[in-house]
Parts: C-alpha cells; sequence; structure tokens
C-alpha cells in the first residue's frame, strides 16, 4: 500500500473516531470537487445516501417501532420530511451542546 493510500486511510480513521461533522463535510467537499459534481448531482448523491440509510434494517426497525413509519411505503417526500425532522433535531442537540 502506498504512502498516499494510507495517508487516506489513516485520515478514515481518525474522522470515524472524532465524528467531525466539518471535518466529515471537507472529505466529501473534496471527493465532490474531485469528481467536479455539479449541484443537482450533489443533491441527487445526498438523497441517495439518506435513502440507504432509511434502508438498513436497524433504522427500518426503529422508524417502524417508534413511528410507525413503513420506509418501503414512503416515497421520496416522505424521506425528505423524515430528513428534515432528523436534521432539525441533530442541530437542536448540537445548540445544546450535547
Amino acid at each position: 500500500m502506498n504512502d498516499k493510500h494510507q495517508e487516506f486511510l489513516n485520515l478514515l480513521k481518525k474522522v470515524r473516531e472524532e465524528k467531525d461533522i466539518d471535518q466529515i463535510a471537507e472529505l466529501f467537499m473534496s471527493v465532490i470537487n474531485m469528481y467536479g459534481l455539479t449541484t443537482d448531482e450533489v443533491c441527487s448523491l445526498s438523497y441517495y445516501m439518506v435513502d440507504l440509510t432509511l434502508q438498513s434494517n436497524s433504522n427500518k426497525t426503529l422508524l417502524r417501532n417508534e413511528f410507525s413509519i413503513d420506509i418501503d411505503k414512503l416515497g421520496i417526500d416522505g424521506k425528505l420530511a423524515i430528513m428534515k425532522a432528523m436534521v432539525a433535531t441533530y442541530v437542536d442537540k448540537v445548540s445544546k451542546g450535547g
């Protein structure tokens, strides 16, 4: 493995351990810039990532059991509504120092 590859893996490990949202965003932005993605492509990619996350078994179970939400029955508007609620909850938590 070359040094650049190892350096990148070390950065990913550090980001994972710290969960620093700003660092994660910088990492994503470097990939977005590297590929030259347009705004609509970034929006689509963001939605795709959220959709995949919502489709995981643990998240499906949580949403079904805690909120009676069946992810498989939601369209894009429903999934974006969940995303909006989760972002609002996260911002509230962070603003309170959590």
